[in-house]
C-alpha cells in the first residue's frame, strides 16, 4: 500500500437533503464563526437539512444508489421559504432549527421516505426527523435561544453521499421543487 494513497472511507452513507444556496451557507457559516468561534465548525458546503438517511455501509450496496435515485425521481412537491431561527446546543452539536413546525418541510419529508419505501429502501433504525442545520460540533452545555434567523427559499433537494469519518460529500443529483399542475390544465 502507498504512502500516497487516499484514507479510505470508515463508512459510506446517502442522504435527502435540503442544501441553502451558497450565499445563504457562507452567511450562516459567519454567524456561527462570531458566536461559537471557529473550533468544530462545518465548512459552508456541508450545510444542509437532512431530509432522510440510510444506514451505514462498509461498501455501496449493488443497486442502492440507483434505486435513491429512482426515489428522488418520484418526488413532487411545492417550493416553500424555511425560517431557521432557532440556536440549538446539545452535548454534542450546535444546530440551527425552525422555532415552529414547517408544514411543506414535513410533506416533502414524507414524500421521500415513502418514496424510498417503494424502492425498499430502509432509514437508518436509529435516526428520526427532527430539522436543522449543525453548524459545529463541541461538547458543552445543552442550550436553546431564538435568533434573527436565516430564511432561505428551498426550491430544490439532493441526494448526498457521505464519506463518513473523512468529512466529505458528493452531491449526486438535486430535484428541482415545482407548484402542483392544476388538474384542469393551463390555458396558453
Amino acid at each position: 500500500m502507498s504512502l500516497d494513497a487516499p484514507p479510505q472511507p470508515l463508512a459510506h452513507r446517502w442522504f435527502f437533503a435540503l442544501k441553502p444556496d451558497a450565499i445563504t451557507a457562507r452567511r450562516t457559516h459567519a454567524f456561527a464563526e462570531q458566536v461559537l468561534g471557529e473550533r468544530g465548525l462545518l465548512p459552508p458546503e456541508h450545510h444542509h437539512v437532512t431530509l432522510a438517511l440510510t444506514a451505514d455501509f462498509e461498501r455501496e450496496p449493488p443497486g442502492l444508489v440507483a434505486a435513491l435515485l429512482r426515489a428522488g425521481d418520484a418526488v413532487t412537491a411545492a417550493p416553500f421559504d424555511l425560517l431557521l431561527d432557532q440556536l440549538s446546543g446539545s452535548a454534542r452539536t450546535v444546530a440551527l432549527r425552525p422555532a415552529h413546525a414547517v408544514p411543506p418541510l414535513r410533506d416533502l419529508q414524507r414524500r421521500i421516505v415513502a418514496a424510498m419505501t417503494a424502492q425498499g429502501i430502509t432509514l437508518r433504525p436509529d435516526w428520526s426527523f427532527s430539522p436543522h442545520e449543525t453548524l459545529c460540533y463541541r461538547k458543552g452545555a445543552p442550550f436553546q435561544r431564538p435568533v434573527e434567523g436565516f430564511r432561505w427559499a428551498v426550491d430544490t433537494f439532493a441526494l448526498v453521499h457521505s464519506f463518513v469519518g473523512r468529512s466529505r460529500h458528493e452531491t449526486l443529483r438535486q430535484w428541482p421543487l415545482r407548484p402542483a399542475e392544476d388538474p384542469q390544465g393551463r390555458l396558453l
